[in-house]
């Protein structure tokens, strides 16, 4: 009707200038559609790296410790071992009471379980990290999706933006920590494992008894 109007106006007066189209302010919808998907994206990014600050012991000063308590107190070494549940000490644990559990102090017999129980539990590991780090790919998509939406034509386009930014700092966090892990994992089959299978060889670690008995 108004159109109609417009064309009407315009053939009674060849000389008036075209009528202005309102110019579409920023979408509600997009601006809410950004922030939730970013928000989104940032909750599957930043709560796994958060949990990745929950061990405060470098590899340097657990090993440490670790070495120590089993050269003294293997028990306690191993009660620490499952505390430090995703790091490189829940392999060790899992060697721990899989090599006690042999029944005999022959070093060849130790090895033969210790070494692949540390193998299997250090790859199951890396596995389920990796299914970690799988989502937390598909969560930075989604920041950067709500962030492209929110430049598309939302308003607040800072918020997105800058939870775009802070879940690629978590991206980023759970990267450097998976290759520190892998990293870890290595270096302790080589110096820790030979210390958990000198602790059972020599009798220290006395091994929980078997369920049943």
């Amino acid at each position: 009707m108004m159109l109609a109007l417009d064309v009407q106006a315009q053939e009674a007066d060849p000389d008036a200038p075209p009528a202005e189209k309102k110019e579409e302010g920023p979408s509600t919808l997009k601006t809410l559609g950004s922030i939730g998907l970013a928000l989104v994206g940032l909750g599957m990014v930043g709560i796994p790296a958060l949990k990745t600050f929950s061990s405060s012991l470098s590899y340097a000063q657990a090993k440490l410790n670790l070495v120590n308590l089993l050269r003294t107190n293997p028990n306690q070494a191993e009660m620490m071992m499952k505390s430090m549940e995703g790091t490189f000490a829940e392999p060790l644990a899992g060697a721990l009471k899989a090599g006690g559990m042999c029944g005999t102090r022959d070093v060849k017999t130790v090895q033969s379980s210790t070494q692949p129980t540390y193998d299997a539990m250090a790859q199951g590991m890396s596995a389920k990290f990796g299914g970690l780090m799988a989502k937390a790919k598909l969560g930075l998509m989604a920041a950067v999706g709500g962030a492209a939406i929110g430049l598309s034509g939302g308003s607040l386009v800072f918020i997105p933006i800058i939870i775009g930014v802070l879940t690629g700092l978590a991206f980023l966090r759970l990267v450097l920590y998976k290759n520190e892990l892998d990293a870890n994992v290595i270096k302790a089959r080589l110096e820790i494992l030979p210390e958990v299978n000198s602790a059972i060889c020599s009798g220290r670690y006395i091994a929980p008894p078997m369920p049943g008995m």
